[in-house]
């Protein structure tokens, strides 16, 4: 977790940052944690469209090469 005020690294059941002082509420943590939640949650959808990405790419590889067969042998 990080300070949300000088954003230096919290460990868990601190109620002071060690950096500045600042002291870490409950509601700061709740927060910290669900933004890294979503920031998880993003890479992983990130990941998953890519990957769908290539693997449509490569089809569409596929699928030129094979028109590009069907019409050269119709000359």
């Amino acid at each position: 977790m990080k300070c949300t005020e000088c954003d230096g690294q919290l460990e868990e059941g601190y109620n002071f940052c060690p950096h500045c002082g600042n002291p870490v509420s409950s509601i700061d943590e709740l927060r910290q944690s669900i933004g890294e939640s979503f920031d998880k949650l993003e890479e992983v959808v990130y990941g998953d469209a890519l990957l769908r990405l290539e693997n449509l790419s490569l089809r569409l590889i596929d699928i030129e090469s094979e028109l590009d067969t069907f019409i050269l042998s119709k000359k």
